[in-house]
């Protein structure tokens, strides 16, 4: 019997064995044909450049996805802009489309995030501008881990926020509001993690794939926690290179004093801002470890054992 009791305690896993599980299994849960199948559809929507007549039609789909997927709450978040472009001035309501999983604890906040608009360097980004990687990408990753958290009931200790940003391409102006309004009503934010232009991968096995993860000044601790995950749970190669840390919807949330990380793609396309920037130039196996690092992020910080 005594020796029965012995083997039974050394079979036991501790806690944090058990919530590593748990983690990795939510992050092998993300799928690659998800990824694709969300970017297709946003493509599929002609334009999404913020000044376009169709700008709240695209964020009141995405907010439908997020209902679709368990998040009856979702909703759009307005804010008016006046923004030149091409010498017209414009002057428009945005929409922020945000759905939220609610914490047992509402005192902090997790923020995932990417940008929904998009834009072209040259032609008319009022008719076609496909937008797959940049950043397509970006929001099938918020709903990705959003469907896969569902999936898994997963009730987190802290509240996850998902965001998806409009006006991006011309100014960070939906990022801008959002930051500037969390800021204001003093929320405590666990973190922001945004994505950017993550599905560009042009090799296949035949050498490693790479992401970088930029991070800020005050958000060094969760880029080396996501450094850790990505070696656990994917088989990618992490580095921060904070050169472009500015140049996305994760700089106006570090500007407003909260830790932000940014992933984005380890290599630039030929096709960023063209009517080029197709689905057929994606990796979405890339794209998917990419993604299973933010989700393993966000689940192991709001984790709770009950």
């Amino acid at each position: 019997m005594v020796i029965l009791l012995i083997a039974l305690a050394g079979c036991q896993k501790d806690p944090e064995e058990i919530r590593d599980e748990y983690v990795s299994n939510m992050a092998a849960a993300v799928r690659a044909d998800s990824l694709e199948s969300y970017v297709r559809w946003l493509e599929d929507m002609g334009t999404r450049f913020a000044l376009a007549d169709n700008r709240r039609e695209v964020a009141r789909k995405i907010r439908d996805r997020f209902i679709a997927f368990g998040y009856p709450d979702a909703k759009l978040d307005s804010f008016s802009l006046t923004n030149t472009y091409r010498s017209i001035t414009y002057t428009t309501m945005q929409y922020n489309v945000i759905a939220t999983l609610a914490g047992s604890s509402s005192d902090s906040v997790s923020v995932i995030g990417a940008h929904h608009d998009n834009i072209i360097s040259a032609g008319d980004p009022f008719t076609i501008v496909p937008g797959a990687n940049d950043n397509a990408s970006g929001v099938a990753a918020a709903l990705e881990i959003a469907r896969v958290m569902r999936k898994y009931k997963f009730k987190p200790k802290y509240t996850i926020r998902f965001v998806t940003f409009a006006a991006e391409e011309v100014g960070l102006h939906g990022s801008r509001d959002y930051a500037a309004r969390a800021a204001a009503r003093g929320d405590n934010m666990i973190m922001m993690i945004n994505h950017d232009m993550i599905a560009y991968q042009p090799s296949q096995a035949s050498k490693p794939w790479y992401i970088n993860i930029i991070h800020y000044d005050n958000s060094y601790g969760l880029m080396s926690d996501a450094a850790r995950l990505c070696a656990a749970n994917t088989n990618l190669l992490s580095y921060s290179d904070n050169t472009y840390y500015n140049r996305s919807d994760s700089y106006p949330f570090f500007m407003n004093g909260f830790r932000p990380l940014f992933f984005h793609q380890d290599e630039t396309e030929s096709t960023y801002h063209t009517v080029n920037d197709l689905a057929s130039g994606c990796n979405f196996e890339y794209c998917r470890e990419i993604v299973k690092i933010s989700c393993s992020l966000v689940a192991e910080r709001n984790y709770q054992s009950d």
